[in-house]
C-alpha cells in the first residue's frame, strides 16, 4: 500500500504564494487607473493610498512566487510532457515581476520627490509610463496564469495521481 505524499512538498509552495500577488497587483492597477482617470475625484487620495498599499506587497509576493516557482521547476520539469510551457510560464513570470517592480520604484520615487521642482517637470510623463507598465503587467499576469493552468490541468504538474483503486486513502 502506497502512502500519500506530504502537502508540504517543494513544488506546492509555489501555488501557496502565487495567488496573493495576482489579486494584489490586478487591484492595485485598477485602483491607480481609477486615480489617473479621475473617476472619483473626491476619493482620489484614499484610492491612491489603497492602490499603493496593494502594489508594494504585491511586488514582494510576486518575487517570492518567482523564487518558489524556480524551486518547483526542478521537480516539475521532469514530470511534464511539454517543457516549453514551463519555460514560457517562467519567462513571463519574470517579465511580470519586472514590470510591476519598475512601476513600484517609480511610484516610490513619486512619493519621495513629489514636491521637488525638478521632479514636477517629469511627473506627468512618469505617471503615463507607470500606467503603461502596470497595464502591461496586468496583461502578463493573465498570460502567466493561463500558462500555469495549462501546466496543472493539462500536464498535471505537481499533482499527485492516486492509484487506480485509491488504496493509499484507506
Amino acid at each position: 500500500m502506497e502512502t500519500l505524499p506530504s502537502m508540504w512538498r517543494t513544488e506546492l509552495l509555489h501555488p501557496l504564494f502565487v495567488h496573493f500577488p495576482i489579486v494584489l497587483l490586478i487591484f492595485a492597477t485598477l485602483a491607480l487607473l481609477v486615480v489617473r482617470l479621475n473617476i472619483f475625484p473626491n476619493h482620489k487620495r484614499s484610492i491612491r493610498t489603497a492602490g499603493l498599499i496593494m502594489l508594494f506587497p504585491g511586488v514582494i509576493l510576486a518575487w517570492i512566487s518567482v523564487y518558489t516557482g524556480t524551486l518547483a521547476d526542478g521537480v516539475v520539469a521532469r514530470e511534464i510532457c511539454d517543457p516549453t510551457v514551463l519555460e514560457d510560464h517562467e519567462r513571463f513570470a519574470f517579465l511580470t515581476s519586472y514590470l510591476f517592480s519598475a512601476a513600484a520604484v517609480i511610484e516610490l520615487t513619486d512619493l519621495l520627490f513629489k514636491r521637488k521642482m525638478w521632479f514636477t517637470r517629469i511627473r506627468k510623463m512618469l505617471v503615463v509610463f507607470v500606467l503603461i507598465l502596470q497595464l502591461g503587467g496586468m496583461a502578463t499576469v493573465g498570460y502567466v496564469g493561463h500558462l500555469g493552468a495549462k501546466l496543472v490541468y493539462q500536464q498535471s504538474a505537481a499533482v499527485y495521481q492516486p492509484s487506480e483503486d485509491c488504496s493509499e486513502f484507506e
